[in-house]
C-alpha cells in the first residue's frame, strides 16, 4: 500500500528495484497523485472552523491550525519526485504511462522544490537563468521541453490520452482547456530553450533518487541533497534542446528551422561519449529525423540505407551506388542478386520506366563484385556480354577501371582470373579491348599477354566457341550429329530446317520429331495426315515446320509462325504430283485452316487498348471484312456436307472472331448442333435484338444466353444433347459444369466488341442479383431488366463465383474500354457489395473522371445518380474518411445533412479533414462547422470555417 512508503522511506527502492515491481513506478506515481488531489478535495469541502465570541474580554487562545494534511501532500509530492528521478526523469516514460494533468502537476512541483519553495500553490513562470541554481534551471529546461513535447503528442495522436483512475479522469472539455493553456507557453518555452542553447557555460545539475530527502514525523522542512546530483555537460544540454526544437519544429511543419536544430543536434551528438548523464537521444530517432530533412551525412556513410532507398525510388541512382560498392564491398551479395530480379521485373510489368540497358549494367557491376570476392560465375556474365553487342564491353570496361585503384594484389589476382575465364569464353573483342588499356593490362603477365596477342593475330584461331566451326574442329560423328539436333531445335528459318534434316538423314534415318523436342506437338487431325506422308525427309520436314508453328503461335510470335506455313503450303505444291491420292489437297486445307487460325489469334491478341476518349474501332475495314471473310468460308463446309472438315479449334475461334466482328446476323442463324457454337450464337441473337430493339429493350425475349450460363453456374452438373436438351451426368455430378465454366470462362477472355462484353455483363450481374437477393448491394448496368428476375432452386448456385467471373471480365474490358462509365460503376458495385470500400471508392470517381473529362465538366445526373453518391458517402464513412463523406452528401439531389454533421461531429477521421473545407459550399454545413469548432474551442478550424463561410455569401 502507498502508506507503506511513506512509514517507511527504504521500502519505495526496494520495490522500484524489483523485476517486476505491482505497481511499477508510473502507476505507484499516478496513485500518490490521486491521492494528493483526494485530500485536496476533502480539504476544500470541510465546514470552516466555528467563531467563538469573547464575551468575558478574557484573551483566548487561538488554535493551532492543523498541518498534518499539507505535510502529508508534501511528503506524497517529494515521493513522486524520488520516482522520477529513478526513472531518471524519462519523458518517454513519463508523457506515455502518466495522464496528462498529473504530468503537469509533477514537473510544477519540481520547479517548486528545485526553488526551495513552501507554497505549493504557486509557480511563477517569469525565470532569470543568470541567477538560477544549478538544480533550479535543470527544472526550467525539463519543465519547458515538456511544454513543446506535449503540444507535439496532443496534434499528431489521434485518440486522446486514457485514464488511469477514476480521480485522474478528465472530461474532454477539461483535457481541452489544459492543451490550450500549455500552447499558450509555447512561445516562451522556445524562447526559454533557444536562450540556454546559445548560453556557453551552462552550469545544470540531475537530481538522482538520492537528492530529495523523505519529511519524517521530526522533520517538516525541505532539505534536499542538492550535492548529490549529477553534472550535465555543456555539449549534453545543447543537444538535447536542438533534438527537442527540431522535433517541435518538424510537428510544426516548419522544416526550416528544424533541419537547422537537427543539423547542430547530429554534430554535438557525435561528440559526445557513450555514457550520459542528460541527453537521451535514441541513435535511430535521429538519423530518421535527419533522412526526412534531406540532411544525408550520415547516408553517405552507410551505402546500404542508400541502396535500400534507392529501391523504392525506381532505382534512381543504383549504378553509382554499385559502384561504390564494389570498392567497399558493404552491401551483401545476395541483395543485389535480389536486385537484378526487381529490375527485371519492373521492366515487365511497365509499372514505371526502366533503362535498357539498366539491367546489363546491375548484371556486370555485380560480376565484378563477386570476381572480387572470388565467386565469379563466367557462364551468365559471358552470355550477356555476347549479347550485348560490344556495349557490355564498354561498361565492364569502366567497371573495372573504377575498382582497380583501390584492389590490392590479392584482389587483382580475382580479376585477373576472372578475366581469363571470360577470355577463354569466347566474348568477342573483349581480350583485344583489355590488352589495349594500360591499367587493366598490369595485372595480366608478360606471358598472358603475349599469348592472346599471337591469338589475335591468327584469325583461324579466333576466341569464338567451337561449336560455331564444328565441322572443322569436331570429327565425332555422335556429337556431329548432336550439335545438328540442337540447332534444329533453335532454328525458325524454313531453309536453314530444310538443310538441317537433310544432313541429320544423310548418314541415315533421323531420330523421330516428336522425340527431339516433347513440345513438338500436333492436332490429331493434322497429326494423321502428316503420318499419311512418306516417310523421309518430307514428312520430317512437313512434322517440324507444323510443330515449330504451332509454338511459336502460342508463345504471340505470329509472323514467324505464318511463315513456317507458307513454307509448308510451297513444300505441298512442289510434291503435288508425287503424292498418293487427294493427300496433298488435304493437307493444303489442313495447313489453310491452321492459317486462318494463327490470323484469329493475331486479330484477339492485337486488339488495341484504347486511351479514354479515343475513337472507336472500324469494324467495317479491308482487313477486318478479309478476316471475316474467311471465316465465313470456313464456317461453310460444315453446310456443304464435305467429308473433310475444320477440326474444333479453328471452328470455334472462328465463331469468335465473327462474334467480335459484329457478324451476329449470320452467327444467329448457324447450325447449333456443334456445342462450341451455341455460346457465340446466343449471344449474337441477344446482341441482334438489342442493336435492332434499342429504343424498347423491354420487348426483347431471348432467353438462349440466359439459360446457358446458368448452365455452366450450376453445381447440379447440368449437360445438354445436341438438340440443346439438358441431361444429368451419372457418375459425377458437378464435374461438368466446372469444366463447363473453366471454358467460358475462356470464352469470356476472348470478347473484344462491347455490346458483347455488355451482354455478358448485364447476364452476370442480373444472375448475382437474384442469387443475393440484397436490395441494398445490387448491381446497376443496363440491360439487366431484358433477363429473367427469378431462378428456379437456387440453391445450386454461388453467388461469389458469379461475382468473381464478373469481376474478371470487368476487368479484362476496362484495359480495352478504360472510359465506360457503365462498367466502372458496376465493377465498383461488386466491390461494395463485397466490402471492398477502398476499391470501390477507387472504381467510383474513376467513372465520374471518365463520364466528366477529368472533371473539365460537371458530372451529369444520368451518368452518376443519387445511388453512386451514397454509396461513395458509405464508402468514406467505412474508411473513417468522415470530412470526405460530408462533403459528397452535397452532391444528392437533397442533401443529407443528417450524415453530413453526424461525419463532421466524429473524432476518429482518417481524411485531411479541414483541408476539405474549401470543397464545402453549403451553408448549413458551414454553420454546423463554425458552432462544432467554437464549442470544442478550436479556433484555427473554426477560423477556416468562417473565412469559407465568408466567400459563400
Amino acid at each position: 500500500m502507498w502508506f507503506e512508503f511513506l512509514l517507511d522511506p527504504k521500502a519505495l527502492k526496494e520495490h522500484l528495484e524489483k523485476a517486476r515491481p505491482d505497481p511499477t513506478a508510473t502507476e505507484l506515481i499516478v496513485q500518490l497523485m490521486d491521492k494528493i488531489t483526494s485530500e485536496t478535495a476533502a480539504a476544500e469541502k470541510a465546514p470552516p472552523t466555528p467563531a467563538y465570541e469573547n464575551l468575558d474580554d478574557k484573551p483566548v487562545d487561538t488554535p493551532k491550525p492543523n498541518n498534518s494534511a499539507s505535510k502529508k501532500k508534501l511528503a506524497l509530492k517529494v515521493m513522486c519526485l524520488k520516482i522520477a528521478a529513478f526513472l531518471k526523469w524519462n519523458l518517454d516514460i513519463i508523457e506515455q504511462k502518466i495522464p496528462l494533468e498529473t504530468q503537469h502537476t509533477l514537473l510544477q512541483d519540481l520547479l517548486i522544490i528545485s526553488r526551495e519553495q513552501k507554497d505549493l500553490s504557486e509557480c511563477a513562470n517569469e525565470i532569470n537563468l543568470q541567477s538560477c541554481s544549478p538544480q533550479e534551471l535543470f527544472s526550467v529546461l525539463l519543465y519547458h521541453r515538456w511544454v513543446l513535447r506535449a503540444v507535439s503528442r496532443a496534434r499528431m495522436s489521434a485518440k486522446q490520452p486514457r485514464s488511469y483512475s477514476s480521480l485522474s479522469t478528465m472530461t474532454a472539455m477539461k483535457l481541452e482547456d489544459r492543451l490550450v493553456s500549455i500552447e499558450q507557453q509555447v512561445p516562451q518555452s522556445i524562447a526559454i530553450l533557444k536562450q540556454i542553447s546559445t548560453t556557453l557555460d551552462v552550469s545544470l545539475n540531475v537530481p538522482v533518487y538520492e537528492t530529495f530527502e523523505p519529511l519524517t514525523e521530526d522533520n517538516e522542512d525541505l532539505n534536499q541533497q542538492w550535492d548529490t546530483c549529477l553534472k550535465a555537460s555543456e555539449q549534453e544540454v545543447h543537444c538535447q534542446i536542438h533534438f527537442d526544437l527540431a522535433a517541435f519544429y518538424f510537428s510544426r511543419e516548419q522544416y526550416k528551422e528544424a533541419r537547422e536544430h537537427i543539423w547542430k543536434a547530429a554534430q554535438i551528438n557525435a561528440k559526445l561519449p557513450v555514457v550520459k548523464v542528460y541527453c537521451d537521444i535514441h541513435e535511430q530517432t535521429l538519423q530518421g529525423y535527419c533522412r526526412a530533412l534531406g540532411i544525408s551525412k550520415q547516408e553517405e556513410q552507410d551505402l546500404f540505407v542508400q541502396f535500400l532507398t534507392c529501391k523504392s525510388n525506381h532505382f534512381t541512382g543504383i549504378v553509382n551506388i554499385l559502384q561504390r560498392d564494389n570498392i567497399t564491398r558493404e552491401i551483401p551479395i545476395n541483395y543485389r542478386d535480389d536486385l537484378e530480379l526487381e529490375i527485371q521485373a519492373a521492366s515487365s510489368s511497365s509499372d514505371f520506366f526502366v533503362a535498357r540497358d539498366l539491367l546489363l549494367h546491375v548484371h556486370i557491376l555485380n560480376a565484378v563484385r563477386r570476381a572480387l570476392d572470388s565467386k565469379a560465375s563466367t557462364i551468365s556474365i559471358a552470355t550477356k556480354l555476347k549479347q550485348s553487342n560490344n556495349k557490355g564491353n564498354d561498361k565492364l570496361i569502366s567497371a573495372l577501371k573504377a575498382v582497380l585503384p583501390h584492389c590490392d594484389e590479392k584482389l587483382k589476382t580475382n580479376l585477373r582470373m576472372f578475366l581469363l575465364d571470360l577470355f577463354e569464353a569466347g566474348v568477342p573483342k573483349l581480350n583485344q579491348s583489355i590488352l589495349s588499356i594500360p591499367e587493366l593490362s598490369e595485372i595480366f603477365s608478360e606471358q598472358q599477354i603475349q599469348l592472346y596477342k599471337n591469338k589475335l593475330q591468327k584469325k583461324a584461331h579466333d576466341l569464338s566457341p567451337c561449336w560455331q566451326n564444328m565441322q572443322d574442329t569436331i570429327r565425332n560423328p555422335k556429337l556431329q550429329k548432336g550439335m545438328l539436333e540442337q540447332n534444329l531445335i533453335q532454328s525458325t528459318e524454313p531453309r536453314e530446317i530444310k538443310n538441317l534434316i537433310m544432313s541429320l538423314n544423310a548418314g541415315g534415318p533421323m531420330k523421330a520429331p516428336s522425340k527431339l523436342n516433347s513440345k513438338w506437338e500436333l492436332p490429331i487431325p493434322v497429326h494423321s495426315a502428316v503420318m499419311g506422308l512418306p516417310k523421309g525427309v518430307l514428312q520430317d520436314l512437313i512434322f517440324i515446320l507444323l510443330a515449330k508453328s504451332r509454338d511459336l503461335s502460342l508463345s504471340g510470335d505470329f509472323e514467324r509462325a505464318r511463315k513456317l506455313l507458307k513454307a509448308v503450303e510451297e513444300e505441298l505444291l512442289t510434291v503435288l504430283n508425287s503424292l498418293p491420292g487427294k493427300l496433298a489437297s488435304k493437307l493444303g486445307k489442313l495447313v489453310n485452316w491452321e492459317l486462318l487460325l494463327v490470323s484469329i489469334m493475331q486479330f484477339l491478341k492485337s486488339w488495341p487498348a484504347l486511351p479514354p476518349s479515343a475513337e472507336p474501332i472500324d469494324m467495317k475495314n479491308k482487313e477486318n471484312q478479309e478476316l471475316a471473310l474467311q471465316c465465313k468460308e470456313c464456317l461453310s463446309s460444315l453446310k456443304d456436307g464435305e467429308s473433310m472438315i475444320p477440326r474444333s479449334e479453328v471452328l470455334e475461334h472462328c465463331a469468335l472472331a465473327l462474334l467480335n466482328l459484329g457478324e451476329w446476323e449470320y452467327l444467329s442463324n448457324i447450325d447449333k448442333r456443334f456445342p462450341y457454337f451455341e455460346m457465340p450464337g446466343a449471344f449474337s441473337y441477344a446482341c441482334l435484338e438489342i442493336m435492332n430493339h434499342r429504343i424498347s429493350i423491354k420487348k426483347i425475349s431471348t432467353k438462349d444466353a440466359w439459360e446457358l450460363i446458368l448452365t455452366v453456374f450450376s453445381s447440379g452438373g447440368v449437360k445438354r444433347t445436341l438438340t440443346g436438351q439438358t441431361i444429368g451426368l451419372r457418375d459425377s455430378p458437378g464435374l461438368a459444369a466446372v469444366q463447363s465454366r473453366a471454358q467460358f470462362q475462356q470464352f469470356l477472355s476472348r470478347l473484344r466488341e462491347p455490346t458483347t462484353i455488355s451482354v455478358a455483363v448485364s447476364i452476370l450481374a442480373r444472375l448475382y442479383n437474384v442469387l443475393k437477393d440484397e436490395q441494398n448491394l445490387e448491381l446497376n448496368v443496363e440491360y439487366t431488366t431484358i433477363w429473367p428476375a427469378v431462378v428456379t432452386n437456387s440453391n445450386a448456385f454461388n453467388s461469389r463465383v458469379v461475382g468473381e467471373v464478373l469481376s474478371q471480365l470487368l476487368h479484362q474490358a476496362l484495359k480495352y474500354y478504360p472510359d465506360n462509365v457503365s462498367w466502372l460503376k458496376v465493377l465498383g458495385d461488386i466491390n461494395y457489395a463485397n466490402g471492398f470500400f477502398a476499391s470501390a471508392l477507387k472504381n467510383y470517381l474513376q467513372a465520374c473522371i471518365a463520364v466528366s473529362g477529368f472533371f473539365s465538366r460537371a458530372v451529369p445526373k444520368s451518368k452518376i445518380n443519387n445511388l453512386v453518391y451514397d454509396r461513395m458517402i458509405k464508402c468514406c464513412t467505412q474508411l473513417q474518411c468522415h470530412t470526405q463523406a460530408a462533403v459528397l452528401c452535397q452532391f444528392l439531389d437533397d442533401i443529407d445533412y443528417a450524415t453530413a454533421f453526424k461525419s463532421l461531429h466524429e473524432k476518429n477521421c482518417a481524411d485531411a479533414m479541414d483541408a476539405y473545407y474549401h470543397c464545402i459550399w453549403d451553408l448549413t454545413i458551414v454553420e454546423f462547422l463554425v458552432h462544432l469548432h467554437h464549442k470544442n474551442k478550436e479556433q484555427e478550424r473554426k477560423q477556416i470555417a468562417v473565412i469559407i463561410s465568408l466567400f459563400i455569401l
